[in-house]
């Protein structure tokens, strides 16, 4: 026995690390369902409604209600990767992603569209919010932040990759055709790297990546500290998480609104969607800047997230005249805020609440978030609407980032008590 764990403890002191295999997985898993979900659905607004004889927003309920669906099935998603093996539960989740494409593609009326968003919600509370913070934290010890930030940022460049091929499928094929090619490649590039996911290092006889520490005996995960999902629930930590977590975001869902910003100042409808580039391209560095800043320090990660957001928007809205090139630099350095929800938020818990219940505690964390899109998304709107003006939507947006850098600074410190 004591021959069998050297070996197995011995086995990631140097070349590869079964660890990797869950960061390609993460990366392809984020790359094709998630993207095709979220990131590329906007090509597909026009034709499916002019199809079925709707307007834009009727078509578009359909996000919302996947929304509202990952938020209540992140209600019991947490408990469900604590317990369940992670290659099936991502497996099913892939499947259930593909087999909603695959139905949209048939689809007559409006109201199917709002059926298969639930199934699509539901499946992202796994794929999205919480696969990727929870696999990286089991697998890795250390350079977590920068191996969640790639996987992250891979949503972005599946956005780049996709979206052309997307509208060439439309253009040529038919919008039918483009959901079935989505349908296809979620089965062909996620489905394979789902069933190689392991759900901890033990189950390889590994330790996490990092980690100079013993496996247990039977090759049992290693020991994890942390704070139990009970004592998080009750602490003052956790709320002000609940804070944080909402208002990141909120504020993420200013980038709807980047093109009628844009319109307002003359620009032209390309210049305008060229601010909407600049802040996507700031998103997909942000999460791998970040990511490698919180592996130095969490509260140099939170300070810069929240700061870029905070000058991002200034920039916008008090130098504007200054120059396009100015509007362009902010919309980048609001990109990098926008990362924040998906890098900065679960790398603050994790440094907050430790491993110990870490999946059961940050669902409740992204089940806030996704709350938060779902409200923001229309409230900035309507914010819009009643006062008129840019620069008092951004000036609270960028309140909203003073006061969301604050609360997550004092869940710091109140972490370190807990």
């Amino acid at each position: 026995m004591s021959t069998n764990l050297s070996m197995r403890t011995n086995q990631n002191t140097g070349g590869f690390h079964y660890a990797y295999m869950i960061v390609a997985a993460c990366c392809a898993i984020s790359i094709a369902p998630v993207t095709f979900t979220f990131s590329c659905a906007g090509i597909f607004f026009n034709p499916v409604s002019q199809a079925l004889g709707v307007g834009k927003g009727a078509f578009a309920i359909y996000l919302s209600v996947a929304m509202v669906a990952a938020t209540l099935t992140l209600l019991v998603a947490g408990k469900i990767f604590a317990k369940y093996a992670a290659p099936k539960i991502l497996a099913v989740n892939v499947i259930i992603v593909a087999a909603a494409f695959a139905a949209m593609s048939t689809f007559t009326s409006v109201y199917q569209f709002y059926v298969a968003g639930a199934f699509l919600g539901v499946a992202m509370a796994f794929l999205l919010y919480l696969m990727v913070p929870t696999m990286i934290n089991r697998w890795f010890k250390t350079r977590v932040g920068f191996f969640m930030g790639l996987c992250s940022a891979f949503t972005g460049i599946g956005g780049v990759l996709f979206n052309p091929f997307g509208g060439y499928m439309i253009a040529n094929y038919g919008w039918r055709a483009g959901y079935l090619s989505f349908a296809v490649l979620t089965l062909v590039i996620a489905l394979p790297f789902a069933l190689l996911m392991r759900s901890h290092p033990g189950d390889k006889g590994l330790k996490p990546y990092g980690d100079t520490g013993e496996v247990a005996q039977g090759g049992a995960p290693a020991q994890v500290t942390g704070v139990a999902y009970g004592t998080a629930l009750t602490s003052g930590a956790f709320y002000l998480s609940l804070i944080f977590s909402f208002l990141v975001a909120f504020n993420t869902n200013i980038n709807f609104y980047l093109p009628s910003y844009a319109s307002s100042l003359g620009m032209s409808i390309t210049l305008g969607a060229t601010v909407a580039s600049a802040s996507m391209f700031g998103n997909m560095i942000g999460k791998v800047l970040l990511g490698a800043i919180n592996d130095k320090s969490v509260f140099g990660g939170l300070s810069v997230a929240m700061g870029a957001g905070f000058v991002g928007l200034g920039l916008m809205v008090f130098l504007a005249q200054v120059g396009t090139w100015v509007v362009l630099a902010g919309g980048f350095l609001y990109g990098i805020s926008y990362a924040g929800v998906s890098v900065q938020t679960p790398l603050t818990m994790k440094k907050i609440f430790g491993n110990r219940d870490y999946s059961q505690i940050y669902a409740n964390i992204a089940m806030e978030a996704s709350l938060s899109s779902a409200i923001g998304s229309s409230a900035w709107g309507f914010f819009l609407d009643a006062t008129k003006s840019y620069t008092m939507s951004f000036g609270a947006a960028m309140g909203i980032a003073a006061i969301a850098f604050v609360a997550g600074s004092i869940a710091l410190q109140l972490g370190k008590k807990t």
